[in-house]
């Protein structure tokens, strides 16, 4: 497969600011990305682990890795190697001035929401939704959606507006509220964007489209953190919901009525069946570009 990264992109930078990565995995993406011929630092505490299992670093390390990456100015790209949980201690102690100081575009989901999260709302960086360093070639290699998943994040990396469309070509959306929106999207993995209310570090969600997923959370816990996000006024400001995958979270007509009583509460139209979660294939986002929702159920990213 090609380079599927424009040509302003020539060096990228690895960081792990929330689990420990799978070594094997990262240089299976850091090979993939050479052969791109992209110039790839995998920063310099992505595998030092700590006591705490669940951590890839100390919290100063990760620190030091993100901060690394913006203040070498020939890193074009940050791509975190995966999710976990850690994000959120980051991010009292991120320099956001110097985040704000160029646009350079994170890449990550899962746990990384906290820090989308906090870089929307300190108006620094561009987030973007797309397959992380250890998910790499997994994504673009080593499965039958790999072209789909490749020509999604290209668009995304490009700036291109596209269409949303399943593998085969239809339509893969179901509505739930009808209407049409045009505004700026907010991909989440629901219970980390849970985790941030009523902190500093949650951005306004007023006039954006919030497309959530999530990953092993029984039905019960869903209906928790959309109750939690009704209740701490989310969903009546938001412009819209597009709710992505929900792996392992429970039968699908269960989940499809607590997305249907949640729709009750989002002054917007509301859809399912948005290919973004943990699974494969992924629609990557960028989240300063438009999201447009039509009448018919036809979504279209990147305007």
């Amino acid at each position: 497969m090609n380079n599927i990264f424009p040509k302003t992109i020539s060096h990228v930078g690895i960081i792990s600011p929330a689990g420990p990565a799978d070594r094997a995995r990262i240089e299976a993406g850091v090979a993939l990305l050479h052969g791109w011929g992209l110039k790839v630092t995998v920063m310099p505490h992505v595998f030092s682990g700590t006591l705490e299992s669940y951590l890839s670093a100390s919290a100063a390390e990760r620190l030091s890795d993100l901060h690394d990456c913006w203040n070498d100015e020939s890193i074009d790209l940050v791509i975190c190697a995966r999710g976990g949980f850690g994000s959120a201690h980051l991010l009292p102690e991120i320099d956001w001035k110097l985040l704000r100081s160029r646009p350079l575009p994170l890449i990550g989901y899962s746990d990384i929401t906290a820090l989308h999260m906090g870089m929307l709302k300190m108006h620094a960086g561009i987030p973007v939704v797309a397959p992380m360093a250890a998910k790499l070639h997994e994504a673009f290699i080593e499965n039958q959606f790999a072209e789909y998943t490749a020509g999604y994040c290209r668009s995304a990396m490009l700036g291109l507006p596209e269409q949303i469309k399943s593998p085969d070509g239809s339509n893969p959306v179901r509505i739930i509220k009808p209407g049409s929106v045009e505004a700026l999207p907010l991909p989440a993995n629901l219970a980390v964007m849970v985790t941030l209310c009523g902190t500093e570090y949650f951005p306004d969600v007023t006039d954006r489209v919030l497309i959530l997923e999530d990953l092993n959370e029984p039905p019960y816990r869903i209906d928790r953190y959309l109750t939690q996000l009704k209740q701490a006024g989310i969903l009546s400001k938001c412009a819209g919901i597009a709710f992505g995958d929900f792996l392992d979270c429970g039968g699908h007509d269960e989940l499809q009525l607590i997305f249907h009583k949640t729709a009750e509460a989002v002054n917007g139209p509301v859809i399912t069946g948005f290919p973004f979660g943990h699974g494969l294939p992924i629609v990557s986002v960028r989240m300063d570009r438009r999201i447009r929702i039509t009448e018919s159920g036809a979504v279209f990213i990147g305007e």
